[in-house]
This record gives C-alpha cells, sequence and structure tokens, in this order.
C-alpha cells in the first residue's frame, strides 16, 4: 500500500516545495516568467513544471547564510533593525557567561571541599 503510494507523496512534496520556493524566491532571482507563471506552470503541468523550477534556478545561496553587506553569523533583518547571533554559540557575551558560571562552580566546590575538610580536621572522631 505504501509503495503504491510514494510515488504520489513525492510529487505532491515535489510541487508543494517548488510552489512555496517560487513564491519565497526574490523578483530578480526569478528566470524568465514571473511569479504567477512559474506557479501555473509548477501546477498545471505534472512533474515537467517543478523539474522546470528547479532547474531554472539552480543550485542557490542557502536560506540560512547571512545576508549580503552583513557580517558572518547575523541572521536577515529588515533595514535599521538590530542584528542579533544566529546562535549562542556565536555571541561572545553567552560564551563569556559560561566561562564565569564556570568558575563560580569550580570556586563553589573549592570552598565546599575545604570546609568538608575543616570540618573532619576538627572533629576526628566524626
Amino acid at each position: 500500500m505504501l509503495l503504491t503510494a510514494l510515488p504520489a507523496l513525492l510529487y505532491i512534496g515535489l510541487v508543494v516545495y517548488s510552489v512555496f520556493d517560487a513564491l519565497q524566491t526574490p523578483a530578480d532571482e526569478l528566470y524568465r516568467l514571473t511569479r504567477a507563471q512559474w506557479v501555473v506552470v509548477i501546477v498545471l503541468i505534472p512533474l515537467f513544471g517543478a523539474i522546470c523550477w528547479l532547474l531554472a534556478t539552480g543550485p542557490r545561496r542557502g536560506r540560512h547564510e547571512h545576508a549580503p553587506g552583513h557580517p558572518a553569523g547575523t541572521g536577515w533583518a529588515a533595514e535599521g533593525m538590530t542584528q542579533y547571533p544566529v546562535g549562542p554559540d556565536d555571541d561572545p557575551e553567552f560564551i563569556a557567561g559560561l566561562a564565569r558560571t564556570q568558575r563560580k562552580r569550580t570556586l563553589t566546590r573549592r570552598d565546599e571541599e575545604d570546609e568538608a575538610k575543616k570540618k573532619q580536621d576538627e572533629d576526628p572522631a566524626g
């Protein structure tokens, strides 16, 4: 049952992906046709339309890459908006905070060990 439905599911997935990709592609990156024309071709010409879309657009910059003119590690943002690091590992303040927390834990652990040792030295019977 699943194997007979697999081609249909793959086709639907390809068409849905192609339509959403066509709708999200900037107008200056569209190839020969307008956005509406591409959507009509993808939907009305079975399989061939979606494959044409994929071939026409070719390999493009991934959606995860940084915006042109912006430093790496920042996401896309509207003009005038603050750029934030994409992940916490790219944020120097976050990394510094982790280092401070680790130092605190180490010092606290040492203090606790010192206190336990003092108590043990003071009370040799216990």
